[in-house]
């Protein structure tokens, strides 16, 4: 049963970034064709644009750390035993939840220098609104790799062989 709800959350992710990737696309062909054919365009598209990048950002790299396709230097546990890969296989995800968490602390930190003094984005929304995907794709990818500390660590691959 959980295996199932995970699949459905894998799956809602990545179709939340074909969804957003889709739409970035479409508004920015929609602010070209409109400067050019009516020399006009949508004056909330560029401040929309780039909070999508940045939203887009981090929830690709919240995929990326889910399916263990981000960058990651491996070169010294593919020459380990079993064990010692296991612990530095651990050592370093929680390294890497320690960086991912600080940077969810410091952007919630962010957040609330900018609900001080806020700024209208788009219609009303506040500045700080659309920054709250720096907290929380920090947070959660901190949290993946946590998990992923208690998991066993991949199989290592070695160069120009076949997986």
């Amino acid at each position: 049963m959980p295996a199932r709800w995970l699949g459905r959350l894998h799956r809602a992710e990545d179709g939340l970034l074909a969804a957003l990737l889709g739409s970035l696309l479409l508004l920015s062909v929609a602010q070209i064709v409109l400067r050019v054919a009516f020399d006009s365009g949508l004056p909330w598209a560029e401040p929309v644009s780039r909070a999508g990048v940045l939203f887009l950002a981090l929830l690709g790299a919240l995929g990326a750390t889910r399916s263990g396709k981000h960058i990651a230097i491996d070169a010294l546990p593919r020459f380990l035993p079993p064990r010692p890969r296991r612990a530095v296989w651990a050592i370093s995800q929680v390294a890497a939840a320690v960086v991912c968490l600080a940077l969810a602390w410091f952007g919630a930190g962010m957040v609330g220098m900018e609900r001080e003094a806020p700024v209208p984005f788009v219609a009303g929304i506040p500045s700080w609104v659309p920054m709250l995907v720096i907290p929380l794709g920090f947070g959660l990818m901190g949290l993946r790799f946590l998990v992923a500390a208690w998991m066993e660590p991949p199989v290592a691959v070695v160069m120009g062989s076949q997986p």
